[in-house]
C-alpha cells in the first residue's frame, strides 16, 4: 500500500503543477488535445498569445512523468486493492491495463503534438486525426477506470 501512495502522492504533485502551470490557456489544454484536423488544432493555436503557446510546449515536461504516474497508479490500484474484487476476472485484467493503455495513447498524443509544434510543416491531416483518436481513447479509457472505481466503491459501500 505506500506504494500506492507513493505515486497517488506524486500524481497528485504533477497533476496540480500542470494545472497551476497552464491555467492561464484558455481554451484550455482538453480544447487541443481533442482536435483531429489542422484547421481545428490551429485554431485553438492562434487562440493563445505566443507566451501561452510557449506553456503548452513546456508542460510536456511535467506531463510525460505525471502519465508514468498515472498509469502506474490504475494498475497499482487495481492489482493490490480488492476495489475490482466482485467484478469478473476478465474485467479486473482490463481494468488493470487501462490506465497503462490510456497512458501508451497518453504518449502518442503527445508525441505527435510536439512534431506538430516543433517539426517542420507541412503535415499530413493524419497526424491531426491520429492525435485526436489517441487523445479521446485515452479520455475514454481514464473516463472507464473512474466510472468503474466509483461505481465499485459505491457497490460495496451499499
Amino acid at each position: 500500500m505506500l506504494s500506492i501512495r507513493v505515486v497517488g502522492i506524486m500524481s497528485v504533485l504533477l497533476f496540480t503543477a500542470m494545472a497551476i502551470y497552464t491555467s492561464s490557456l484558455d481554451p484550455g489544454i482538453p480544447s487541443i488535445q481533442l482536435t483531429f484536423t489542422d484547421r481545428e488544432f490551429n485554431s485553438i493555436l492562434s487562440k493563445w498569445k505566443p507566451s501561452q503557446v510557449e506553456i503548452f510546449k513546456l508542460h510536456f515536461l511535467i506531463d510525460y512523468p505525471f502519465l508514468i504516474c498515472y498509469g502506474s497508479l490504475g494498475y497499482l490500484i487495481s492489482k493490490r486493492t480488492g476495489i475490482f474484487a466482485r467484478f469478473t476476472h476478465t474485467t479486473r485484467r482490463l481494468l488493470a491495463i487501462s490506465l497503462p493503455v490510456a497512458v501508451i495513447a497518453d504518449a502518442v498524443e503527445d508525441s505527435l503534438h510536439l512534431i506538430l509544434l516543433y517539426g517542420a510543416g507541412p503535415f499530413d491531416q493524419a497526424q491531426y486525426f491520429a492525435a485526436g483518436i489517441a487523445a479521446l481513447t485515452k479520455w475514454l479509457l481514464i473516463f472507464i477506470f473512474v466510472a468503474f472505481a466509483i461505481y465499485a466503491k459505491f457497490r460495496t459501500a451499499g
